[in-house]
């Protein structure tokens, strides 16, 4: 089937890497800005990634997180977040992954979340679902009493950003059961594709960071949008994903009037 192999290839090379480069007793970071580290393992595993997509696919694109964060989409491009969650591996907090995806004429067809502290991987192929650990999930019907919904981390950069984030997790906090951060894009997505959690909202453009678990909730039955509402486009600043109308609608309806400076 078409990108089965793919697949299989993709899950043994994380694995791989992982077992390969994560060490602990080794571990060294430094300062990307003000408030964001990388350490010696993000950048190793993205290497052999890169190095080994291509080996078996030379003529792909990569866009990546520490390597190729410039590149831009044509005709089959890789998404690479070596370590999503990155202070969070730093400080010994489980909540970290490995994640990729692989575009091809603009549409995502293939993604992976591992998260290896946890022991879970979600991987999805267009139109054939999504899976933990083999077996296949789904969103979950929950009313907004019920609600979990989680949000990626503030932005040092965009206090614009910052702020219409903080006014609207306060907003939403009245409407649902909890709100939650876990520090990793990739969690905030995997849980909502797969029932443990209801909605996140994530302020990015970074295709390494969101790509892998679009496909993960629009394979589970999420609505996938933009801080607007309407359909997720590569290149919108905000993503929503929500596992029905109800809480789409609430966690819409909780953003501050004039976040189109953030359409960009």
């Amino acid at each position: 089937m078409k990108y089965t192999r793919e697949m299989d290839f993709i899950k043994r090379t994380i694995r791989e890497a992982y077992r390969r480069y994560y060490d602990r007793s080794t571990i060294s970071s430094e300062k990307k800005s003000r408030f964001d580290i990388v350490t010696n393992i993000d950048k190793s595993i993205e290497n052999l990634v890169i190095n080994e997509i291509h080996r078996l696919y030379p003529n792909d694109r990569i866009i990546s997180e520490e390597y190729h964060w410039r590149s831009d989409i044509q005709g089959r491009t890789w998404t690479i977040d070596p370590i999503d969650g990155t202070s969070n591996m730093a400080n010994n907090i489980p909540l970290y992954g490995i994640q990729c995806a692989l575009i091809e004429n603009n549409t995502i067809v293939l993604s992976l979340i591992f998260l290896p502290r946890l022991r879970e991987m979600f991987t999805a192929i267009d139109n054939r679902g999504v899976y933990m650990n083999g077996k296949r999930v789904r969103v979950i019907e929950r009313d907004q009493m019920n609600a979990v919904v989680s949000f990626g981390d503030f932005s040092h950069k965009n206090l614009d950003a910052a702020k219409m984030e903080h006014e609207t997790m306060i907003s939403l906090s009245k409407k649902v059961a909890k709100i939650r951060m876990f520090g990793s894009a990739a969690i905030d997505l995997a849980y909502v594709a797969a029932g443990k959690s209801d909605g996140a909202v994530i302020l990015t453009k970074n295709l390494w960071d969101i790509a892998p678990g679009i496909l993960l909730c629009r394979e589970a039955g999420a609505l996938v949008a933009n801080l607007l509402g309407q359909p997720h486009r590569f290149g919108d600043s905000g993503l929503v994903v929500a596992a029905n109308q109800r809480i789409l609608d609430d966690i819409i309806g909780s953003i501050p009037k004039g976040v189109s400076l953030l359409h960009t």
